[in-house]
């Protein structure tokens, strides 16, 4: 595992990065600038929890970007359950 560049960032290994992907399938999840449903760069996670007091404890921002050739803005993001991606 890397390390973060920045401590409240929690990088991802690749088994949790192919968990966030069954994710965004099963959600059906869609880049909202060019609809790309397929094609995803899976970042590091950003725990929620503590910083906004409307999401739940084990909320954590997981950073996508959308790979479709030509997208005018391919980075967002998909909010994730701690258990869904981060335990095993």
């Amino acid at each position: 595992m890397r390390a973060a560049a920045r401590p409240e960032i929690t990088p991802l290994d690749e088994e949790q990065r192919k968990r966030v992907h069954r994710v965004l399938r099963r959600r059906g999840a869609a880049c909202p600038h060019c609809g790309n449903r397929r094609r995803w760069t899976v970042g590091d996670a950003l725990h929620l929890g503590f910083l906004f007091l409307d999401e739940d404890e084990d909320a954590y921002m997981i950073a996508v970007t959308c790979r479709r050739r030509g997208c005018p803005r391919p980075r967002t993001g998909i909010i994730v359950h701690r258990a869904d991606v981060l335990e095993p």
